[in-house]
């Protein structure tokens, strides 16, 4: 009981503080939306924005799981602070600043959601989405691919999966000479497949609604076989 009061109060801090900016950014005052930006990140989480902007994600998961209490909620607020932080940097005539902190949100939000462990109080989808959206111009990092992904598979958003899943294989591919990056490629070809045996045994009509059928399903089954063979066979014949 105690732990839901505590995330329903950090949430509802959160959504009040975005009300605010939101006001402000109506009236054309970024530079005091910012200030407010900076002041949340205090107030919720006694941490000054330069520190949370200068800790890598790993860092900043350690410090926030000290006390054990609601850290995957304090990533989505983070998160969702940043992403008002990164959009209202563009509005101040720093448009450089945007990509990094909306990608750092993003790596954040993906993280706090990758066990399911976060509260369902928290839109977490909805933030994803909109980091997402705004990071739609650039070639995301490997490492955001690879936590997205899952995101999208376990989020019944099926083709979506499939399209990072597929540039990933991709990226991959094209460095699998090295022995590096064919046993990374290896590994990945090995992970697509079971995330397609996955889906053989995921309900029809959901298959429908994430937008990729039983007989694509199948068929891209076969691809990733035939490539893991292919692989295994130029290994062979080395």
């Amino acid at each position: 009981m105690y732990q839901r009061d505590y995330i329903l109060r950090l949430i509802e801090q959160f959504t009040n503080a975005v009300a605010v900016l939101m006001g402000m950014k109506r009236n054309m005052k970024p530079h005091e939306a910012m200030e407010l930006v900076g002041e949340t990140y205090k107030k919720l989480f006694g941490l000054h924005p330069n520190l949370i902007r200068a800790l890598s994600e790993r860092d900043l998961i350690e410090l926030l799981n000290r006390d054990g209490e609601a850290a995957a909620e304090k990533l989505l607020v983070i998160a969702g602070l940043m992403k008002e932080e990164a959009d209202l940097s563009a509005e101040l005539g720093r448009p450089e600043d945007g990509y990094p902190l909306h990608l750092k949100a993003l790596n954040l939000a993906l993280l706090a959601t990758r066990e399911d462990v976060a509260s369902d109080l928290f839109d977490a989808p909805a933030l994803i989405d909109g980091l997402t959206e705004r990071l739609s111009r650039f070639e995301l990092p490997a490492e955001t691919l690879t936590m997205l992904w899952p995101w999208y598979e376990r989020t019944g958003r099926y083709a979506d999966a499939e399209d990072v899943l597929y540039e990933l294989l991709e990226r991959h591919r094209r460095v699998q000479e090295p022995a590096a990056g064919g046993d990374a490629y290896a590994k990945l070809l090995a992970e697509a497949r079971l995330f397609y045996e996955r889906l053989l045994e995921t309900d029809e009509a959901a298959l429908e609604a994430g937008r990729l059928p039983l007989d694509e399903v199948r068929e891209a089954l076969g691809d990733v076989r035939a490539a893991e063979a292919a692989l295994r066979s130029g290994r062979a014949d080395d």
